[in-house]
């Protein structure tokens, strides 16, 4: 089976590192910036998705495509994945694993979340998440390829811990302030991903994460504990706005728990670090 990993960045560098643990026969990483890496299995190329007269020629038939590739920031929609879409069309996918986000059902004020829940994003970036999501759908449909969509909640792991942040002292949330959310593993979702493309499933849509919902005032806190650092200065929402970025304030003020059920039937047993504290001391 050949893959072909559109949009390489953090996820793709954990599936390439565990990819001897499947049996793949050719990999292909496109992505805007050249990689330093040499690997046997791996064929990088360099593409800008954004370019008109970008092509992909190596891409044949039957191949199966992970697309992580971000919205561009200046678009309504994902033009960047529609770019990418309409440069395959004439292809016969075996199948589209699309990485999109939680945030697409915008802020649930802590209650359960499910994939049949009303998609309600809020920021600019969910939104285009959104029109992804349909774009991904509607191609298959047209062109009778299959699909299958992650909603992904924060990414977490090796090089990912906000551990700059705590030892600049910057504050976190008082943890009466702060909001339920959810993360996961890179190296869990890596290992979704990779049987998602093999898993003889089609055409769903999938909440994944850990499991178990936390808040950012405890991840930072464990942490913390793992690394035995001095705990950062807890303020309150208030005070927040004055100190946080717009973007991470948009994070702190959107609360659901994903209900990931149907993940755990699919996919069972593929979630390794179901504890956070676990998870940070794999990422340190």
């Amino acid at each position: 089976m050949k893959i072909v990993l559109a949009g390489s960045g953090y996820l793709a560098d954990s599936m390439i590192s565990i990819s001897s643990n499947y049996n793949f026969d050719k990999i292909i990483e496109y992505s805007r910036s050249k990689k330093g890496r040499v690997l046997d299995n791996v064929r990088h190329y360099t593409k800008d998705f954004d370019d008109d007269n970008v092509n992909f020629n190596e891409l044949k038939d039957k191949a199966s495509i992970v697309y992580m590739a971000p919205p561009r920031q200046d678009r309504n929609t994902d033009t960047r994945l529609d770019n990418f879409l309409h440069k395959i069309k004439k292809l016969e996918i075996e199948k589209i694993t699309y990485i999109s986000t939680s945030g697409v059902y915008g802020d649930y004020d802590g209650n359960v979340v499910d994939e049949t829940s009303p998609l309600k994003p809020i920021t600019d970036r969910a939104k285009r998440r959104v029109s992804a999501e349909k774009s991904i759908i509607s191609f298959c449909k047209e062109t009778k390829n299959n699909y299958i969509i992650f909603r992904v909640p924060g990414i977490y792991g090796p090089g990912r811990l906000p551990i700059d942040r705590i030892l600049e002292g910057e504050p976190i949330l008082k943890s009466s302030d702060a909001k339920v959310t959810n993360l996961i593993h890179v190296e869990d979702l890596a290992r979704l991903t990779w049987n998602s493309l093999i898993d003889g499933v089609v055409n769903e849509i999938f909440n994944v994460s850990d499991g178990n919902p936390t808040t950012s005032t405890d991840y930072y806190l464990k942490i913390c504990k793992v690394m035995n650092l001095k705990s950062p200065d807890q303020i309150n929402i208030e005070e927040a706005k004055k100190v946080f970025s717009e973007k991470r304030m948009s994070f702190l003020n959107e609360s659901r728990i994903l209900n990931i059920d149907k993940m755990n039937r699919y996919f069972d047993g593929q979630i390794k670090y179901k504890n956070l504290e676990d998870g940070i001391k794999a990422s340190v």
